[in-house]
């Protein structure tokens, strides 16, 4: 009987720590919760920002296809390719 009680002292009972899901679900609920979100007004603003930025690069892009394919048929004309 003296063995029972010296086994059951050795091994101490650890709490159970929460599964590596759970943990990861909990945290991302709390940085859900600290993060702060755009008012509409910021959101229309810079969504125009984004708009007027692509617009001007799509333009920029066109022309710069434009100039470079017209050069390339110059190119090709003078060479007697094309």
């Amino acid at each position: 009987m003296a063995d029972i009680e010296k086994k059951e002292k050795a091994t101490p009972v650890t709490p159970k720590k929460p599964s590596k899901i759970k943990k990861f679900f909990r945290e991302v609920v709390q940085e859900y919760k600290a993060t702060t979100w755009p008012t509409r007004h910021v959101l229309l603003q810079s969504t125009g920002v984004v708009a007027v930025i692509l617009l001007v690069m799509g333009a920029y892009f066109a022309l710069l296809d434009l100039g470079f394919s017209n050069f390339t048929k110059y190119l090709l004309g003078v060479l007697g390719i094309g």
